[in-house]
Order: C-alpha cells, then sequence, then structure tokens
C-alpha cells in the first residue's frame, strides 16, 4: 500500500482525484489533499507520502517548486503532475526533478490509473531484493585493487610506480579531483549476523552503483566498513553528491531485506591531484562519522561541516600502533576500549615482556590521547602529561593500572562528547540567528543560510532536524510574531506589514496569518 498526497487549488478536481484513487485502495491510500503547495509542503510533506499528485499552477508555492522542495526532505518521493498547460519548460523541468508521470485536465480513470500503476511498478523495483548480488568479488584481479586501495590509504606520499600500478589496474589516480567516503552501520557489529553484515554492504554497494553512474569510483572493504574512493577531472559539487547518498540511505531503511538498517555515511574533503594525502583523507572521512554520537545518527556527515567548529586540537599524536584503541574511542565506545586495554596490559604481566613493559604502557597512552578532542582540556582540567605519566609507571598492581586507565578513557570520552556537542550547538545557535536577522526577506531559503554560514543544505536541514524545528514552519511562526505587534499601530497598513515581514504577497500573508491564528489580520486587528 503507497500512501499519496494531492494538491490543486480546485476543490472540484481535489474530490474527483480522491474519489478515483478509491477505486484503486488495494495499492493507494490518499492521507492528505491540500488547495495550494504551501500547505502540502508544511503539512503534506511530514506525513512522508510515497507519491505526490500535484497542479502546476498554484497559489504561493507552484507545482515544479512543491516537488524540487518536497524532495530535499524525501528523496525517494515519486510526483504527478496534473495540468491543463502544454509547456516545454514545465516539461523540461519536470523530467529534471524525476516526474513519473503528467495527467491531463480534465482527469480520466484510465489515464489516472496508468501513471499510478506505472509509479507502483518503480517503486516496487526500488525496494525490491536483489538476489544476484552475491556473485561480486569474484575475481582475483578485484581482490588486487582492492588491496591495494587499502595500501594507498596507509600512504601519505605514493611513489610513481604504485601510481602506475593504479592506473594499469583502471585506478585513474592522476585525475584532478578526489575524495573519500565510508559507509557505516549504526549498530555495533556484535549486533548483527554475518550474513546480516555481508548483505548490507551488498545493498549498499549495489545502491551505490545505480546513483553514481557518471562519476569513477572504486570501492573497498577496510575494518568492515564499505569505502568508495571517487575521482573526477570536472568539478565537484558536494550538494549533488549528498543529494545521491541521502537517497541511498532511503533506500536502505525502506528494505525489508535489511530490516531497514540505520546507516551513517562520512565524507572527507575534496582534495586536488598535485596536493593529495589519501592516509589524511582516509581520516577525514572517519573522523566525520564520529560525530553522529551528537549530531544523530542515518546520515550523511561532511568532515568540513562537522569539524568547522572543533576545538584546538593542541599536541595531537600521530596513528601508529595501537590504532584500534584510537578507533574505539574515538566512536565513544569506551566498553570495548577498557575490555582492550584490560586484556593487553594481562599479556604483557609476563617476563616475555620484562624490558619492553614501560614502553608499550606508554603506547597505550599514547594511543588513547590520540582520541581526545582537546588535550588543551584534558591536561588542564583532569592531569598534565607528567602526572599522568608518573601516575601510570608509578602503578603497583594490575588492578590499579587497570582503574587508572579506566578512569583516563572515561575523561576522555567525556571532553570529546562536550567537545562535539559545543560545535554542534554553535552551529544551530548561529542558524537560528541568521533566521531570526532575515526573516525579512521574502525569499529566504535554506540555501541562502547555507551560503552566508558556508555549511552544506544538508547539513543544516540535519541540525534543525536534531533538534525538532522544520525551517518553513520556525519562519512562518516569527513572521507571524512580528506581523502581531505591527498590527497593533492602526496608522500602518495591513499591505506594509505583509512587507514587513516578509511577503511581498499580501493575500498569502493574509492566508498565513489566519491559518496561524484564527482570524484575518483584519479581524485580529479588530478584536485587539
Amino acid at each position: 500500500m503507497y500512501k499519496i498526497i494531492v494538491c490543486d487549488d480546485e476543490r472540484s478536481i481535489l474530490e474527483r482525484l480522491i474519489s478515483l484513487i478509491n477505486k484503486l485502495s488495494d495499492d493507494f491510500e490518499v492521507i492528505g489533499s491540500y488547495e495550494n503547495g504551501y500547505d502540502a509542503l508544511v503539512n503534506g510533506i511530514s506525513l512522508e507520502p510515497d507519491i505526490l499528485i500535484t497542479d502546476i499552477k498554484m497559489p504561493y508555492i507552484d507545482g515544479i517548486n512543491l516537488i524540487e522542495q518536497a524532495k530535499i526532505e524525501l528523496p525517494l518521493l515519486q510526483s504527478i503532475i496534473i495540468s491543463g498547460y502544454d509547456s516545454f519548460d514545465y516539461a523540461k523541468k519536470g523530467i529534471e526533478l524525476g516526474v513519473n508521470g503528467y495527467i491531463s485536465k480534465p482527469i480520466t480513470f484510465e489515464e489516472l490509473k496508468e501513471v499510478l500503476l506505472k509509479t507502483k511498478e518503480k517503486l516496487n523495483q526500488e525496494t525490491k531484493g536483489l538476489n544476484n548480488l552475491k556473485q561480486q568479488l569474484d575475481t582475483s584481479n578485484k581482490i588486487i585493487i582492492e588491496n591495494d586501495l587499502i595500501r594507498l590509504i596507509a600512504l601519505k606520499n605514493v611513489p610513481l610506480t604504485f601510481k602506475d600500478k593504479l592506473i594499469n589496474e583502471g585506478v585513474n589516480v592522476d585525475l584532478k579531483y578526489q575524495f573519500i567516503l565510508i559507509f557505516d552501520n549504526d549498530l555495533e557489529l556484535d549486533n548483527l549476523s554475518l550474513e546480516e553484515n555481508d548483505l548490507i554492504k551488498m545493498f549498499e554497494l549495489n545502491y551505490f552503483q545505480e546513483e553514481f553512474k557518471q562519476i569513477e569510483f572504486h570501492n573497498f572493504i577496510y575494518d568492515n566498513q564499505l569505502c568508495f574512493l571517487l575521482l573526477s577531472n570536472e568539478n565537484i559539487f558536494i550538494e549533488d553528491i549528498v543529494k545521491k547518498l541521502n537517497t541511498i540511505l532511503a533506500k536502505l531503511r525502506r528494505n525489508k531485506d535489511i530490516n531497514h538498517n540505520s546507516i551513517s555515511i562520512g565524507i572527507s574533503d575534496i582534495q586536488e591531484n598535485n596536493k593529495i594525502n589519501y592516509r589524511k583523507m582516509f581520516r577525514h572521512a572517519k573522523r566525520a562519522l564520529e560525530y553522529r554520537t551528537v549530531v544523530g545518527k542515518n546520515l550523511v556527515l561532511l568532515f568540513e561541516d562537522v569539524t568547522k567548529n572543533e576545538n584546538d586540537k593542541v599536541g595531537k599524536i600521530d596513528e601508529n600502533e595501537y590504532k584500534i584503541l584510537t578507533y574505539e574511542l574515538s566512536y565513544g565506545r569506551t566498553e570495548q576500549t577498557k575490555k582492550r586495554v584490560e586484556n593487553l596490559i594481562s599479556s604483557i604481566l609476563s617476563n616475555d615482556y620484562i624490558n619492553s613493559y614501560l614502553f608499550i604502557l606508554g603506547n597505550i597512552i599514547d594511543s588513547l590521547l590520540k582520541a581526545c578532542l582537546s588535550l588543551k582540556t584534558f591536561y588542564q582540567e583532569y592531569m598534565s602529561q607528567i602526572e599522568l605519566m608518573k601516575r601510570v609507571y608509578n602503578s603497583k598492581s594490575q588492578q590499579s593500572l587497570i582503574s587508572l586507565f579506566n578512569e583516563i578513557i572515561d575523561e576522555i570520552n567525556k571532553i570529546n562528547q562536550s567537545s562535539r556537542l559545543s560545535s554542534v550547538d554553535n552551529t544551530f545557535n548561529q542558524i537560528m540567528n541568521y533566521i531570526d536577522s532575515n526573516y525579512t526577506n521574502p525569499t529566504l531559503s535554506l540555501d541562502d543560510i547555507a551560503n552566508s554560514l558556508h555549511y552544506s543544505v544538508s547539513y543544516i536541514y540535519n541540525i534543525l532536524k536534531k533538534n525538532n524545528i522544520s525551517f518553513n514552519k520556525y519562519l512562518t511562526s516569527i513572521r507571524m510574531e512580528k506581523a502581531k505587534v505591527l498590527l497593533l499601530d492602526p496608522n500602518n497598513k495591513i499591505i506594509n506589514i505583509a512587507s514587513q515581514v516578509g511577503y511581498s504577497d499580501p493575500y498569502y500573508f493574509s492566508h498565513c496569518f489566519k491559518k496561524a491564528f484564527k482570524v484575518s489580520p483584519v479581524e485580529y486587528r479588530k478584536k485587539d
């Protein structure tokens, strides 16, 4: 059963549409009907419909604009256009937005049924399990390339001979723009069976291949995460990449074969060929994923977004040995980190390690500190580096040593949570301040905020969503409250008030005001 919302400014057409769709009630259900694009966007999209049927020419927000804005929140939304207008421009824009079909007025049941069944078939294909994915990665050449890619992300400087080898294998590392992204399950690996884990990666790869047909990419698995190196000679627009990745996440959520599993994706910065550091790019994609504990799960996270307000990372230690300790603690997996440290300490309490005992303890300390986002805070608020080394080296029993390391792990985790939360809260305050200062702009949009604050639209949307805020509803509420104050002045004309609170159309302003307060601006002014 697929959910439908319908939008047309003619009530008779809306009623006829609903009546015709009800004849196909085995497959479709109308969950909302609206007489203008604004109401459909604000109230209908939150119902998460599968299909949007809309007229083109409507007040406030036209059908094309409605589809475009709706797809920001629902990338998999299927759209059908109703119109009596025969316009090439509308058709062209509709094709760009992936419109699934057109219905002309007057609407007939046969035409509507044909388009809806076509849309149903497309939706079925997107949610259908793929039975032939397990035949991938079956050639030795693929295994060699994957191993070379894993070697590549460990190198700061790539030898020319190795570059030539990669190019001969079809990995064009001489292309100008490159970046890395990583898919990671939001569940701990222990909570997944081996079959589930493998199947999730198969669907991730398949959906990625469907979406990224116009750019060169190579995939490999590292640390049980599906990773991609993407390469292009053309400029890479990160917003387009994020839209495609959000579509992939939506498909994974809808996929019953993998129990609607929650996946997050970390994206590194985009680097240019003459100064590419593959090891750093890979670490940056990993760093982006660390922020899901604060921003939320099942998201696309960009390194440049999440580190913009990050605290100073004074004296960070390079990753050498014990990278698993650093990885676990970076992701906030404190219990796993404690258990790993305990096992490591237990293993070195024998004569075999008598000459390397202190050296190994030093490496454990370095690995844990590497995961700390602010060493400055750690040294100032917890203990200095000298005191830390003293306490570790002077511990007299295995249990006291383990207890001290557990304390250090908890302190680092607390600092990391505070640092990430501060960064995200700062970004949220910037967004809200910008809206509060620019609500008078009639065309204010998420794109304006993104361009002004230098974040991606996707990141701003995720921050607002985390705080349970809808951009359109919040913007409308500010404008309405400001309008109430301005209406107290009897000499201030309503047409001027509309302009002062960001509405170029006074009739649209009156519509929104009445929807918010159940009375028109004129009635409100008389009442007060």
